[in-house]
């Protein structure tokens, strides 16, 4: 099939786009429909003063999320001052449905004032009866983001979030609000903390997300500027979680989103992408592309780590595809809600864009590909006989492709054309971005940083290109002929390639194979 240039998803169905408040979280009901609530807030600012209703409706697909119904009218918030900004929702095993808002009274960001809370409503149904409201008294403060809610097998509702303590020079700390009484009352656990030696606002223990065990234990995976997610347990159903730990598991500073499976499986989504800094920080804050990773000994290893959105060509490079939601839809699909930042079509913080897409997870156990040329990240559209590479910005070439993770394994590439002097294959356990091989992108010492993330082998001819690794070296064959050998370094295995060069030239990459025979790697997730 010929890959379309403009082609965000891979791997998966795109099934509609629209803005990031009209769809929201979405939900399978019992009759075949889908939901997802409409939120109209009134704007953030920095002392809100003026009343201004605000209000949440419903909004039904019958045809799998294709296609929306009008929206019809849910509720009124009763808060008039504060912004009720929609943070999330949950249907409940009795058929109740849950919408939490970000209730924000100050957004002050030249004085670094951020002020709220947590604004919940129960209704009896997705059709809006009898509508119970509380703030949440147990958690009152400010906090950006809810990323994901679930119902424990014991019947609790547990949401974590992150919060700010309140003082001036505070970060984020992730908690969780947990309930007995399907949301008539709630009751916070303890405050988990991530220290990072960073003074932006958003280091800490930020958004996180959490999965019952089969053994009944909660697992929390945290957001965090050290470059990987940090892990906590809790054995009490959520009230009191352990000291935080860091994972294996690459992570920008970027959220994810985790889903038990029909099967037993767990599915992880995030952006397994590392890049360039924020101006003024240490940290990658890099979301070009979003990735997909199945464990079957409750995250205790993970395989596949393959690209589901991904930057297209056009897309700015600060593009953000970012904020994942999962829900199950069937015993083998998966609906994936998220939205994007940057892109060429003018999506911007405030004014995101949302996409629904349905996925197979079961590609992700797939341990061999070939000719993947949908998967391919360039500036180039890919073709159905392959992916061309010319320089673009900064006069570089570059284009990129993911495929599954193995701490052993094989790629084979023939590349056609006239060589440059300064072509390498780049191979790393994330997505690297082209602005992260651009020349002075970013001031300071990001470039050290940067290259103790990823492997180069350098080309000396076009041709049959393969690359093996095993035992934590990579040899590099060139037509038949071994022409380096290097250590790897940095992760314990590899799930995707870049070919690069700078100056004049173009290569077009007709062929290209990946075998994984090691294809789990460990998280350092405990039991």
């Amino acid at each position: 099939m010929l890959p379309s240039e403009t082609a965000k998803t891979v791997n998966c169905e795109l099934l509609s786009e629209n803005s990031n408040s009209v769809i929201t979280w979405v939900h399978p009901l019992p009759d075949g429909r889908l939901f997802t609530v409409v939120s109209m807030s009134k704007p953030l600012s920095p002392h809100n003063t003026l009343p201004q209703d605000q209000f949440l409706f419903g909004r039904f697909s019958e045809d799998g999320g294709r296609t929306w119904d009008n929206p019809f009218y849910l509720y009124t918030w009763p808060e008039k001052i504060a912004s009720m900004l929609y943070a999330g929702s949950l249907l409940d095993s009795r058929g109740h449905l849950h919408v939490f808002a970000l209730r924000i009274s100050c957004y002050d960001e030249k004085d670094h004032i951020f002020r709220g809370g947590i604004g919940h409503v129960r209704f009896d149904s997705v059709a809006g009866e009898a509508p119970v409201y509380s703030d949440v008294p147990c958690l009152p403060r400010y906090t950006g983001s809810l990323n994901g809610c679930i119902e424990t097998s014991a019947g609790r509702l547990v949401v974590p979030f992150s919060t700010l303590a309140g003082n001036a020079d505070s970060k984020f700390v992730s908690s969780v609000i947990y309930s007995d009484d399907y949301g008539l009352t709630w009751s916070a656990s303890n405050d988990v903390s991530v220290v990072s030696n960073e003074t932006n606002l958003e280091s800490g223990a930020v958004e996180p997300i959490v999965i019952e065990r089969k053994d009944g234990s909660l697992l929390m995976l945290i957001r965090t500027v050290l470059g990987a997610f940090w892990y906590s347990v809790s054995r009490d159903g959520g009230e009191t979680w352990t000291r935080a730990r860091p994972t294996k598991i690459t992570s920008s500073n970027s959220p994810g989103s985790l889903l038990r499976l029909a099967d037993g499986t767990i599915l992880l989504v995030w952006n397994d992408v590392m890049g360039h800094p924020l101006q003024g920080v240490r940290y990658s804050s890099a979301r070009q592309c979003l990735h997909g990773a199945v464990s079957d000994d409750e995250l205790q290893t993970l395989r596949g780590a393959r690209i589901l959105l991904k930057k297209t060509p056009g897309d700015p490079d600060d593009l953000h595809n970012a904020y994942p939601i999962l829900t199950a839809a069937g015993p083998d699909e998966v609906l994936l809600r998220t939205f994007e930042v940057g892109g060429k079509g003018g999506s911007f913080w405030r004014n995101e864009q949302a996409f629904l897409t349905a996925v197979r997870p079961g590609f992700l156990w797939k341990t061999a590909l070939r000719d993947n040329w949908d998967e391919w990240v360039s500036d180039s559209p890919a073709a159905n006989d392959g992916v061309e590479i010319r320089p673009t910005t900064g006069n570089i070439a570059y284009a990129a492709v993911s495929f599954p993770y193995a701490t052993a394994g094989e790629i084979t590439v023939r590349a056609e054309g006239c060589l440059p002097g300064t072509c390498q294959l780049v191979l790393s356990d994330c997505y690297l971005d082209r602005m992260n091989f651009t020349p002075n992108a970013r001031p300071g010492t990001w470039d050290d940083q940067l290259g103790s993330l990823y492997n180069t082998l350098t080309l000396s001819e076009t041709g049959v290109w393969n690359v093996s690794w095993k035992d934590g070296t990579v040899t590099l064959t060139v037509n038949g002929k071994t022409t380096q050998q290097i250590p790897l370094h940095s992760a314990p295995g590899l799930n995707h390639l870049g070919v690069l060069f700078t100056g004049d030239g173009a290569l077009k990459i007709t062929q290209f194979k990946a075998k994984a025979f090691k294809n789990r790697w460990e998280t350092g997730i405990e039991p």
